[in-house]
């Protein structure tokens, strides 16, 4: 198979070793099926590995859209009578119907989907894909951007234990771990009979050599109950606990637990979180100080006017509490769409390396990009230029908010990577800084981050921050006041709908 029909398929076959271990795993928790079902068999192991648990007292059944995987799997497994092998396109296979036959069985359903998303078939071309739709109920933007692409295990997690209603069944499956957290709060959601989920980690890169962070996850379906948790262990076992997964307004929380304790916190984000400045060229818009001479990132020294140059700290600088920028960005404009064309005026050498570079700066993929400004970039406001900002790398799993200032007379940027709340004093920053940094905070914040995901900290989580609760269980409510207008008058109800609603209400400094 090549490499490209491998990451189509996403053909990463089970080691024998690992679909034993889970299937004696299994045999813990769902004793006696009758009918064990791999939707996407590929070469079999899962079906061999429950033969050799369970033997005689089951039916076997393998579906894969190769035809050369079924065909060895009827040579080398289908030695017994009661293992049936079938050539089926997973997304065509009317599977409800296919449970139904199985209504009064203990099914169990167990597998390795593809890990692989539908943007990356989309890439390929590939024809191995559901029907469009958007499953998720995205509204808006979001349904046209990153947040509705999925991975493919999802969509077929969902459309399995949606197929399996009323009938007495335990699914098992290999994944993601994020996509497994997904399917639960689809299920979760929807109020759908899922009862009694699990998450077991594995290792990935010892089994498929792959660094994702994965899981068995394992969830029942019946008619009579449901739960809206999940616990997440260390292996396949039952000693080594993680953390407890929950739902809280529609919204999955990492530590359902910590969450309860200090859900005091959540509330209105009286400041406004700010992703920082987006520009998609580092190695032309982000210089270095050579002693005097300004390099960029194709080792090149650049001369040009200091007036759209600012010093700049990026996510591994918060990340490492280097608070002294090393690097600087060129920043083309004061607010988002700003005509550009000033610059070749004001700093006409600034404009030359514009130019310079526009082969890389006009062919910038993002759509945000089109028919706007020449050499625009994003992240950018009035909030930017503020003298002091409270600001937090998204990528590191170490949490920990910095005050920043100026330096060389200018207001430090952070990347888009960052983000941060604009203050106009030192003392603001300072103390929101110590308030984001206190043990309440952290441990609300760590209840919601999930860190094995690409980006752990992220807008959504920052801004159910309420400083006004943060500073009462502080006991810093007179020093926090002084700064939030808002939060100096009782909410009325038109006000609370306000801050639920209209964003630039939202908007503090």
């Amino acid at each position: 198979m090549t490499k490209k029909k491998k990451i189509e398929f996403g053909d990463f076959q089970t080691p024998i070793e690992l679909t034993d271990n889970i299937s004696k795993f299994i045999k813990t928790i769902f004793p006696t099926p009758n009918i064990i079902i791999e939707p996407t068999c590929g070469l079999g192991s899962f079906v061999k590995s429950c033969k050799s648990i369970w033997g005689t007292d089951c039916s076997y059944y393998g579906f894969d859209v190769n035809p050369q995987y079924i065909e060895k799997c009827n040579t080398n497994i289908n030695d017994r009578g009661n293992c049936h092998f079938e050539v089926a396109n997973f997304f065509q296979k009317n599977w409800k119907d296919l449970f139904l036959t199985y209504k009064k069985s203990k099914v169990l359903v167990v597998g390795n989907p593809p890990w692989v998303t539908n943007a990356a078939l989309g890439v390929l071309n590939s024809s191995n894909l559901p029907q469009k739709s958007n499953f998720q109920g995205l509204g808006g933007f979001a349904a046209k951007t990153g947040k509705a692409n999925f991975d493919i295990a999802e969509w077929m997690l969902i459309k399995l234990i949606e197929s399996l209603k009323g009938c007495n069944a335990c699914i098992a499956m290999l994944c993601k771990t994020a996509t497994a957290r997904k399917v639960l709060k689809h299920f979760w959601i929807n109020n759908s009979q899922i009862n009694n989920s699990f998450i077991h980690l594995i290792d990935a890169k010892q089994y498929f050599n792959v660094s994702v962070d994965a899981c068995l996850f394992v969830t029942f379906v019946n008619s009579k109950d449901k739960s809206k948790d999940a616990y997440i262990y260390n292996d396949l076992s039952f000693r080594n606990e993680v953390t407890h997964l929950g739902i809280y307004a529609n919204e999955l929380i990492a530590n359902i637990d910590d969450f309860e304790k200090y859900r005091d916190v959540d509330g209105i984000d009286y400041y406004k979180w700010r992703s920082g400045i987006k520009h998609d060229a580092s190695r032309v818009m982000e210089l270095t100080k050579d002693n005097d001479k300004f390099k960029n990132g194709f080792g090149e020294y650049v001369e040009i006017e200091s007036e759209y140059l600012y010093p700049l700290l990026k996510s591994s600088d918060l990340g490492n509490n280097r608070l002294t920028p090393r690097k600087y960005v060129i920043v083309t404009q004061k607010t988002v769409g700003e005509n550009t064309i000033v610059i070749k005026k004001t700093a006409p050498k600034t404009w030359a390396y514009l130019e310079q570079y526009s082969s890389i700066l006009d062919s910038r993929k993002s759509i945000i990009y089109k028919n706007r400004p020449r050499f625009s970039v994003f992240g950018i406001g009035d909030y930017s230029f503020t003298s002091w900002k409270v600001a937090i790398s998204g990528l590191y799993k170490g949490i920990h908010f910095c005050a920043i200032g100026q330096y060389d007379k200018k207001p430090i940027m952070v990347d888009d990577t960052c983000y941060f709340i604009p203050c106009s004093s030192k003392a603001e920053a300072i103390l929101f800084a110590q308030q984001l940094n206190s043990e309440p905070c952290m441990k609300f914040l760590k209840s919601l981050i999930f860190f094995d995901a690409k980006r752990p900290i992220n807008i959504d989580i920052l801004r159910r921050i309420d400083f006004k609760k943060l500073s009462e269980i502080n006991e810093k409510e007179d020093e926090v006041l002084k700064f939030l207008t808002y939060a100096q008058a009782p909410l009325t109800q038109q006000l609370s709908l306000v801050f639920e609603k209209t964003e630039e209400y939202r908007t503090i400094g």
